[in-house]
């Protein structure tokens, strides 16, 4: 009885031990990056795979898995069953290049400062997902499919491999939303990368651009969806996207690496397919625009069809794949981890989502719109703000602000603390990576370059609500649509008809600044640049775009002027170094061009441009050597770029290798046959080399292709003075190269040669008179003077 007693104790206590443990596992849950890591650990995963699917211009509202029944994305919808769908995500902005900006750096517009496309680039401040995993031995790689996402703009940023190849020389304008390719070739490329790093853990992000207008989904989408107009096309395209989601999915399947991959697919911003009288996106910030697909995949327990109500936003991103990797938060993340509502839906904090469109302040001079929202209302901050109840009206069609002012009111508060918590301490936005060519083509559409700050005529009177113009915003839309078919002067009415409405636009007088420019109203375009400088003086746009008229116009000290000014506001701003070395190039200053071009490849390292522009002054300035092995490097990279080639020819003559500078002008008139410069320099070459006949073969052709340059007349002469049955040609060859030789250099050697022409014929007077000419040309050349250096 007393074992028994004993017994029946014990089993008591274990009893009651048992209990308290359950209690307190109840009580105090497991960290869920404990959950997950101890998850990996059971599969042998040290380092997770992630891929990263980003679908341009997707609405949540037209993917199946958030309920729409009359689109197709299988691909997208299974994968939100074998994973997390979040209901309520949100962009923190409906543009591109903005809303890819929070999704790299888990940070808002306010914080990383790219607000609009094509106005500054993600600075070197910030960090992206894709270099914190660089640093831990991931291979990271990108795939973009529109030129918004160039690398130029900053996001290239910690990638390996960074494919934005684009064929750029076939746009004379760069809308940032024409130029693009089409998912299937993205998706080409990227598993061709993935075929060869199948091995090690990877960061892969595919951006599928289809959605993006125009509307013009392939077969057999076209002729599924095209009876349905343009919303049905609009779901042809993706449709598309989807199928090309559902091509990477299945490499990971196929290559035994779906149990080892994170695989989130995102969309950036939305679309409006005419609601609130919005064509596209990039304007209003209602939920057309903002609200997209969130979809995370990870092959863990307890992350299976998993569906999160609560409110999220896209710059949570960042922090939930490094808490699903074991990779500490960076402190500047200003997004969350979802982890904890990934393993337990119910649990759902209260949170808002913040947004904004910054393009009615910024390219048009109105107001800003900033919006909040979470799971049941959205403020909009306008000067007529807006509350919604999205539960009982989400087509946001009842401003419902008077009904409920306290929840406007808090709301409120809550949008402008969180504005200043997330400003604060922001690094400087940088400008954007581009070349003169490339800005140019870009301000003709109005794009702007420069930091944002809030613009209007008067800052004693209130900005435009952008709702009020929504007419005129539309009406400049359609002048960058006649600007890139190059209808001009259609283009130009349009604009001055919405400046008559809205005399102080930035955008509408940039365009139209850059559509005068084209029609050759120089002095026009003009007048636009200074209206804008009137207004925001230091508007770099029109700082740079006045000096690049000025430089048409011959007027170097004014361009010199003015570039100074852009550099006190903005000393990493290229185009004014490179301005400024142009200015001085011209001017035959070559050392005086020299620090601006260092300084523009200082600031840009990779653009081949600014490479090419130092080159060029190397040679000038004697520094062969060096100026050798930077054009090595561009022909290395590019062997058919414009001048590189032709530069390296003349590096190689002055350090004395005639064979390879011959190769080098040969290798130029290859891709350019036309280069008369390169065609006259190994004319020259030859005839060094012994090869009279070649050299003057080229230098017929050098007339024909350049029939009003001196060159080719005169070399021609040169050579054919040891035929003395030739005199006549040769005396015609000298008279036509010294009507159009330009330089005292030409004309020197012009009149040497007629010299030569008169003694042959006798005529002592004549000769001795084109010799004090010759003479008189020589000694009035500037020794440091080199006609045939090109760098631009």
């Amino acid at each position: 009885m007393r074992a028994n007693r004993r017994l029946g104790l014990l089993l008591a206590a274990v009893l009651a031990a048992a209990a308290l443990a359950g209690l307190w596992l109840h009580r105090a849950p497991a960290d869920p990056r404990e959950v997950v890591h101890r998850s990996w650990s059971q599969k042998g995963v040290d380092k997770p795979n992630v891929l990263l699917i980003t679908l341009d211009t997707t609405r949540a509202d037209h993917v199946g898995a958030y309920g729409y029944a009359e689109g197709e994305t299988p691909n997208i919808d299974a994968l939100s069953r074998r994973g997390v769908l979040f209901a309520q995500a949100t962009s923190p902005a409906p543009l591109t290049l903005p809303a890819h900006s929070s999704i790299m750096t888990g940070s808002y517009p306010t914080f990383h400062g790219v607000r609009v496309n094509g106005n500054t680039a993600l600075g070197s401040a910030q960090t992206t997902i894709a270099e914190t995993l660089r640093e831990r031995g991931y291979a990271t790689a990108a795939w973009v499919a529109a030129f918004v996402l160039d690398g130029r703009w900053g996001l290239n940023q910690g990638f390996d491999v960074y494919d934005d190849r684009f064929d750029l020389g076939k746009y004379k304008h760069l809308d940032l939303g024409t130029v693009q390719r089409p998912g299937n070739e993205v998706v080409d490329a990227a598993l061709a990368w993935l075929d060869a790093h199948e091995r090690v853990p990877f960061f892969a992000w595919v951006h599928l651009y289809d959605p993006h207008t125009p509307y013009e989904p392939p077969e057999p989408f076209r002729t599924r969806y095209g009876g349905r107009g343009l919303r049905g096309l609009y779901d042809g395209e993706i449709a598309f996207a989807d199928q090309q989601v559902g091509r990477c999915l299945s490499w990971l399947k196929t290559h035994g690496l779906d149990d080892r991959t994170v695989v989130v697919v995102m969309g950036d911003h939305g679309e409006a397919l005419g609601s609130h009288g919005e064509a596209s996106h990039g304007y209003f910030v209602y939920d057309y625009a903002l609200h997209v697909p969130f979809v995370l995949a990870a092959p863990l327990e307890r992350l299976s069809g998993v569906r999160v109500a609560s409110q999220v936003s896209s710059v949570d991103l960042l922090p939930t794949l490094f808490d699903l990797l074991g990779i500490a938060v960076p402190a500047r993340a200003q997004g969350r981890s979802l982890l904890p509502e990934m393993l337990d839906p119910a649990s759902g904090r209260e949170a808002y989502a913040y947004a904004e469109s910054m393009t009615p302040n910024v390219q048009f001079g109105w107001s800003a719109l900033h919006a909040l929202r979470s799971t049941r209302y959205k403020l909009i901050e306008a000067p007529r703000p807006e509350l919604y109840d999205l539960a009982a009206d989400p087509g946001e069609t009842t401003n419902v602000i008077a009904r409920h002012p306290a929840v406007a009111d808090e709301m409120k508060r809550r949008l402008d603390r969180l504005i200043a918590e997330t400003a604060k301490e922001a690094p400087e936005p940088e400008a954007a990576d581009l070349d003169k060519e490339t800005q140019e083509r870009l301000a003709a559409l109005g794009y702007v370059g420069g930091p944002v700050a809030s613009r209007g005529s008067d800052p004693s009177q209130p900005l435009a609500d952008p709702k009020d113009k929504l007419q005129v915003f539309a009406a400049v839309q359609q002048a960058g649509e006649l600007i890139l078919e190059e209808s001009y002067d259609a283009a130009a009415k349009l604009l001055e008809s919405a400046l008559r409405e809205e005399p102080r636009m930035p955008q509408a007088l940039l365009m139209l600044g850059g559509a005068y420019s084209e029609l050759g109203r120089i002095r026009d375009a003009r007048q636009q640049f200074d209206r804008v400088l009137k207004d925001d003086p230091k508007s770099v746009q029109a700082l740079v775009g006045t000096a690049n008229l000025l430089m048409r116009e011959g007027r170097t000290d004014d361009v010199v002027t003015l570039c100074k000014r852009t550099l006190s506001l903005d000393e990493r701003n290229t185009q004014a170094h490179v301005l400024l070395g142009e200015v001085y190039t011209d001017r035959r200053q070559p050392r005086e061009a020299l620090p601006h071009f260092e300084r523009a490849v200082e600031i840009q390292p990779k653009l081949t441009q600014n490479r090419l522009n130092l080159a060029a002054a190397l040679v000038e300035v004697g520094q062969h050597d060096r100026a050798a092995s930077l054009l090595k490097q561009i022909v290395e990279e590019h062997p058919r770029f414009p001048l590189a080639q032709f530069n390296l020819g003349l590096a190689y003559e002055a350090l004395g290798r005639p064979a390879e500078a011959r190769a080098a002008y040969a290798a130029e008139l290859e891709a350019y046959p036309r280069h008369f410069k390169a065609r006259f320099n190994l004319g020259k070459l030859q005839w060094q080399l012994g090869d009279r006949q070649g050299s003057m073969d080229a230098m017929r052709e050098v007339i024909r292709t350049a029939p009003k340059q001196a060159e080719g007349y005169l070399f021609l002469a040169r050579g054919r003075l040891q035929d003395r049955a030739a005199i006549d040609e040769v005396q015609s060859l000298v008279e036509t190269g010294l009507a159009l030789a330009q330089t005292p250099e030409l004309k020197a050697l012009g009149w040497m040669l007629m010299a030569d022409v008169y003694n042959r014929r006798q005529q002592p007077e004549k000769m001795n008179d084109a010799l004090r000419k010759a003479r008189g040309y020589a000694a009035a050349t500037r020794p440091a003077a080199r006609q045939t250096t090109q760098s631009r």
